[in-house]
């Protein structure tokens, strides 16, 4: 499954994704820079064969994803 290549912290910014949040309002919540959590969404994008963020957010939907804690 895609979600499996995820690293842990990759999963949490996903989630957070899905919640709507921003890129500095998931670097606050992490405690990162917003140039971390954008390397993150990169790795996601990359790993879900996904064009962009909404797509993500949409995958995570879809698969059941953004539901899992």
């Amino acid at each position: 499954a895609l979600a499996a290549r995820l690293t842990e912290r990759e999963a949490d910014v996903l989630r957070a994704l899905a919640e709507g949040l921003s890129n500095v309002e998931i670097a606050r919540s992490m405690h990162v820079s917003p140039e971390t959590v954008k390397t993150h969404i990169k790795h996601i994008l990359g790993k879900l064969h996904v064009r962009d963020r909404t797509q993500a957010v949409v995958w995570a939907y879809r698969t059941g994803f953004a539901d899992r804690r």
